[in-house]
């Protein structure tokens, strides 16, 4: 119940910030899945008591709703909205993928864990680790993304560019 409450909350209030002109919603998602995954790996520290529990799931769940919310605005302002429908099919292809690996995995994981006091210890500590990596890695994008155009420019199509000084030379030469 705390993560799905927390879910709800975490997806408006993410949205919301998500949507303001002066947020940066690539930071925003970053910081969102990172959250998410270090609460994964500090959740086998909860103990038995069920108050460090409910704790690990509101704040899992919060985070986790926000990095949902903003995975489809982020794509698209990442590939632009041309390119969004193949984008979030490859990404969906890639979680399904590690979605259908990941459970047995962990699965195993509990079994060759099991005579352990806390068999699903590494589960959390990997797993949360992968998400931590993954939201490092997302640092790299406006690194690696193409110049947008600058001022007084006007896009074309795809990948071309025209300032403004152009296109008014190029409509004189189309009137003569």
């Amino acid at each position: 119940m705390s993560i799905g409450l927390s879910n709800i909350f975490g997806r408006f209030i993410v949205g919301y910030l998500g949507d303001r002109k002066s947020m940066n919603r690539l930071f925003l998602f970053i910081i969102t899945l990172i959250i998410s995954g270090v609460a994964t790996i500090v959740a086998p520290l909860c103990g038995s008591s069920v108050f460090p529990h409910i704790g690990y799931a509101s704040v899992f769940g919060f985070f986790s709703g926000g990095y949902v919310t903003l995975t489809a605005i982020v794509l698209a302002d990442i590939v632009g909205i041309n390119k969004l429908s193949d984008a979030f099919g490859v990404l969906l292809l890639f979680v399904g993928i590690a979605t259908a690996i990941g459970t047995p995995i962990v699965g195993g994981m509990r079994d060759a864990f099991a005579h352990f006091s806390r068999p699903f210890l590494w589960p959390y500590l990997i797993f949360g680790s992968c998400t931590v990596v993954s939201g490092i890695l997302l640092f790299a994008i406006p690194f690696l993304q193409p110049k947008k155009p600058s001022d007084g420019q006007t896009e074309i199509g795809c990948d071309v560019f025209y300032s403004e000084k152009d296109l008014s030379s190029q409509e004189q030469q189309q009137k003569v």
